[in-house]
Order: C-alpha cells, then sequence, then structure tokens
C-alpha cells in the first residue's frame, strides 16, 4: 500500500479522478433545474396564465397608443423544476416595443422578458394591430351636471353654480379630442337641504352621444359651489276697503307703498299664482288720516309670504268741516 503512494502513476490516477468529480460537482450545481449527468428530468409540464399585464413601450410624451389590451394569456410548457417558480412568482414582463415607430397603424409582435429559456413560451395574442396617433392637449370649460335632481324638495331651487377651476385641460389622441362636446362636473344634490360649498367633484368628459371619452383630465377633479334657495315668486297686491267709516268721515284714499311680496311654495304651486286675493282693510273705526299695519293671508299650498304684513296709508275728510 505504501508503495502505491509512492507511485507517481497512481498519485497522477487519483488527481485525475479528484478533477472529474470536481468538474461534475460545478456542472451539477451550474444547472439543478435542468438535466445533470445524475438525473435525467425528462418531465415536462404546461401551464396557461391569465390576466398578464402588458406593458407598453412607447413615447408617452409625443403620443397616444390605441388598440391594445390590457393584459394577455401566456401558456409555457416545460420541464416542471423550471415551470413551477415562473408560475408562481410571475416575476417575467410580456411588452410590446413601439420606439422608433411613428403616427400610423402598425402590426406589432408581443415580447417577454424574464421566463428561462428552457420554456416555450406562447403569447395569445402573438401580434396586435396598434394605432399611435400625436398627443394633443385643449382646454375646455367645465359645467355642472346634477344627478338625483328630481329626488331635491320643490320647495327648493338651484342657482348658478361656481366651479374651482372654471376650465380643465384634456389631452388624448387627437382623433379623440377632437370629439370632446362636454365637459362637466357631477354633483349629487338628492339629499341638498341647504347651499352645497366647495363639494369635490370628479369631472367627466363626454362627445355630442353622451359617451363617456377616454382622455386625460387635469385636475380629475374641480370644487363647485351652488346656492340652493326656497322656490319663490313675485306677486302684485291689490287692497279691499271694507266696513263703512263712522258717521262724518269721507274716506278719500287707501294706498300702499307696497306693490309686490313675494311667496314661496313648491314650483306647481307657486306657478298658479300671479297676484293675490285683493287684501281687505277695514275702515269701520278710521276717524282720520293714518297708517295702519294689515296682515297679508298667505293662499293655500303657499308655505312662507314676505314679507308677512304692510302698511297701509288712510286718507280722510271730516264731513262735517266741509259742511260748514
Amino acid at each position: 500500500m505504501d508503495n502505491w503512494f509512492k507511485s507517481v502513476w497512481f498519485i497522477r490516477i487519483i488527481s485525475l479522478i479528484l478533477a472529474g468529480l470536481l468538474w461534475v460537482t460545478v456542472n451539477v450545481d451550474d444547472n439543478m433545474d435542468s438535466d445533470s449527468l445524475f438525473f435525467n428530468d425528462t418531465s415536462s409540464d404546461m401551464e396557461v396564465m391569465e390576466n398578464i399585464p402588458l406593458e407598453i413601450r412607447f413615447n408617452s410624451e409625443e403620443y397616444v397608443v390605441s388598440g391594445l389590451p390590457q393584459e394577455v394569456s401566456v401558456r409555457v410548457e416545460g420541464p416542471a423544476s423550471t415551470l413551477a417558480p415562473v408560475v408562481r412568482q410571475k416575476n417575467f414582463t410580456v411588452f410590446v416595443d413601439l420606439n422608433g415607430l411613428g403616427p400610423g397603424t402598425h402590426e406589432v409582435s408581443l415580447q417577454h422578458s424574464g421566463i428561462s429559456n428552457q420554456l416555450d413560451v406562447r403569447i395569445e395574442p402573438k401580434t396586435i394591430e396598434v394605432t399611435i396617433e400625436e398627443k394633443v392637449s385643449e382646454e375646455y370649460e367645465v359645467n355642472v351636471d346634477y344627478i338625483n335632481e328630481r329626488q331635491l324638495s320643490n320647495e327648493l331651487t338651484l342657482g348658478e353654480p361656481k366651479v374651482d377651476p372654471a376650465q380643465v385641460t384634456i389631452t388624448g389622441s387627437s382623433s379623440v379630442v377632437n370629439r370632446v362636446a362636454t365637459v362637466k362636473a357631477i354633483i349629487d344634490v338628492s339629499n341638498a337641504e341647504e347651499a352645497v360649498e366647495n363639494e369635490e367633484a370628479p369631472v367627466k368628459v363626454y362627445d355630442n352621444q353622451g359617451n363617456e371619452l377616454n382622455v386625460l383630465v387635469d385636475p380629475t377633479t374641480v370644487n363647485v359651489s351652488v346656492p340652493i334657495s326656497k322656490r319663490q315668486k313675485q306677486v302684485g297686491i291689490d287692497l279691499e276697503p271694507q266696513g263703512g267709516a263712522p258717521q262724518g268721515v269721507v274716506v278719500n284714499s287707501v294706498t300702499t307703498e307696497t306693490s309686490e311680496v313675494t311667496v314661496y311654495g313648491p314650483e306647481e304651486v307657486i306657478s298658479e299664482i300671479d297676484s293675490l286675493p285683493e287684501i281687505p282693510v277695514d275702515l269701520s273705526e278710521v276717524t282720520q288720516d293714518e297708517t295702519v299695519e294689515v296682515d297679508i293671508p298667505v293662499p293655500k299650498g303657499v308655505t312662507e309670504i314676505d314679507p308677512e304684513s304692510i302698511e297701509v296709508q288712510i286718507d280722510v275728510d271730516d264731513d262735517t268741516q266741509q259742511t260748514q
């Protein structure tokens, strides 16, 4: 045995064997997920991953792209040991590269990165027709659109709204921006009982068919203030002297400086009122010129009247003095 260790050939053979083992060990470590010298993994699996986000690579400062799906499906097939972590972690990217393409319609292929080349990869759809357009921006005035307005009390009315900021910037492809017909801030008034003050409202963009357009809006919300008041109407009044004046007193005139009053109530009530019934003025105890306060009768259905009373001037002559 000692002679073997002293033999040059024995040492050379042992060294060769050790070098071979070292080489095998290194290659096994580098190919744990693939076929090795010791293990022949011939099993193959297949998985389909749905709803994989599609990344778009293009010059977003100058162009707008349409026709691309937001998500795609990816089919992978290959060794189970390689496929499993890909399906589980989904740490790969599916993308379409539009850099270098100008405005127009193009057919482009979908690509992927981050998936081992030991796997067979198929993306559905494989190719897509996309349209590239130049990006444009325009300013538009914001109008206010009320929802649930029918639920607003019929005794209340909406005033002129104020929007801050009054204009927003719409950005998109030229073909879509040219379709913009109206820009609206949406306000829900179903439970409104008093003025709306600086309510944050989303901004929506529509074409002339009422379809909402997919554009960028800056800012996306605006502050809206809407005065809300009781429904009212101005109507004229007339006086009706009642009761005879005492003997010897002649009434020259019964007048008032108030020509109109304000009535409040539901629209269907006050819309039918053009003037109030004549207001009775009692003259039975008048003996001299005087100013009296007279209450105004409230018509049926009217919830409030302003003023509730008026001052009436009564001008009289003493008949006895005139006779003398």
